[in-house]
């Protein structure tokens, strides 16, 4: 007989079940993980998951969004740290790289998610949060301009897309474990490079 977890507030329960099904879904995939996987990982009903969350799907999309939302807000808070927009972009993409380091589940989830574009909804999820990492990364080139310290005559949003590009080529490398092959403890001296292509 299951033992349920003891009742907690609405809003912790929501993100446990969250935080659980990123567990399911990474142990398998998207497609053949079910609610009732969930709510046992999460010590709790299945009709307690349905309580908080009506679909599998919506537990996906959410969990999407929810890391989505975290990349922005750490990025912000390097922003935070920094006066000079060129380390702004070396930071974020430092703090990027060691964040998806250490949650591999996190990351098996967004490339699952890849493979599902053929739902509509997954696949427009995929497109704003992408859409809204190449914004902050333009707006970030954009006032590396202002301030001097980036080329001018650079497309931003091109150099914009380019960087979002890179941040998921490093994402695989890491899954297939390649990055300790290719990078090693190189890492920094790759956005150093990166960074000296659009220096003024």
């Amino acid at each position: 007989m299951q033992k349920y977890k003891k009742r907690i507030p609405a809003e912790e329960r929501r993100k446990q079940i969250l935080k659980c099904a990123v567990k399911v879904f990474a142990k398998s995939n998207y497609r053949s993980a079910k609610m009732a996987d969930i709510a046992n990982e999460a010590g709790i009903s299945e009709a307690m998951v349905y309580k908080y969350f009506p679909s599998k799907k919506m537990i996906f999309l959410k969990i999407l969004q929810h890391m989505s939302g975290r990349i922005i807000t750490f990025w912000e808070e390097e922003v935070g740290k920094q006066q000079d927009f060129l380390n702004v972009l070396k930071k974020m993409g430092l703090a990027y790289y060691k964040r998806m380091k250490k949650h591999p589940d996190e990351l098996k989830v967004q490339f699952q998610a890849i493979s599902e574009v053929d739902d509509k909804d997954i696949a427009e999820q995929l497109r704003r949060d992408h859409m809204s990492y190449i914004g902050y990364i333009d707006s970030i080139l954009k006032k590396g301009v202002q301030e001097g310290t980036i080329k001018k005559d650079l497309d931003t949003r091109l150099v914009a897309f380019i960087f979002n590009g890179g941040g998921i080529v490093l994402n695989m490398m890491s899954l297939l474990s390649l990055d300790k092959e290719f990078i090693g403890d190189n890492f920094e001296t790759l956005f150093d490079q990166y960074i000296d292509l659009i220096r003024k």
